[in-house]
């Protein structure tokens, strides 16, 4: 496995991709249409962003996009495929983006997850500061971890 900077034309490819892992939480067709604008990576976020993809043989198999402003990170995405779940591959993903974020000048990175999601962020070494709302909808709220990086 190799990660790489994500391509522009890659931006549909990385979008079906976090459409079929969040998929695996159980998620209905309702819940995902409600949500679908969160799932979309916008071609701009991997210009005006950082996109790192996981790609093995040719294919990819995971994503994260990072931003940093000033002395903070924000991850916005990062999913794997879901047949390659527990293979390290998030664990690269996250890795690598707190490298990009802590050569930046980034002192701590944040994120807004899905609830299914914390156990995998707390053995990244992040914590739970808050919640903010789902587009979900009907009070669902969703956790905001970080984890000092400097």
């Amino acid at each position: 496995m190799i990660l790489r900077t994500a391509r522009v034309e890659e931006a549909e490819e990385l979008t079906s991709l976090a459409v079929r892992s969040k998929r695996t939480w159980g998620y209905d067709d309702d819940f995902m249409q409600r949500v679908m604008p969160d799932m979309i990576v916008h071609p701009h976020y991997l210009t005006a962003e950082h996109g790192i993809v996981a790609e093995d043989g040719g294919t990819i198999v995971g994503y994260a996009i990072v931003r940093v402003e000033a002395d903070k990170a924000f991850l916005r995405n990062l999913f794997v495929e879901p047949n390659r779940f527990r293979e390290g591959i998030g664990k690269g993903l996250f890795q690598e983006s707190v490298r990009f974020a802590r050569q930046r000048g980034a002192k701590t990175i944040i994120l807004g997850g899905d609830p299914h999601a914390i156990g995998f962020y707390k053995r990244m070494g992040m914590r739970r500061i808050g919640d903010e709302p789902s587009l979900a909808g009907g009070g669902r709220m969703l956790p905001i971890m970080a984890r000092d990086i400097a």
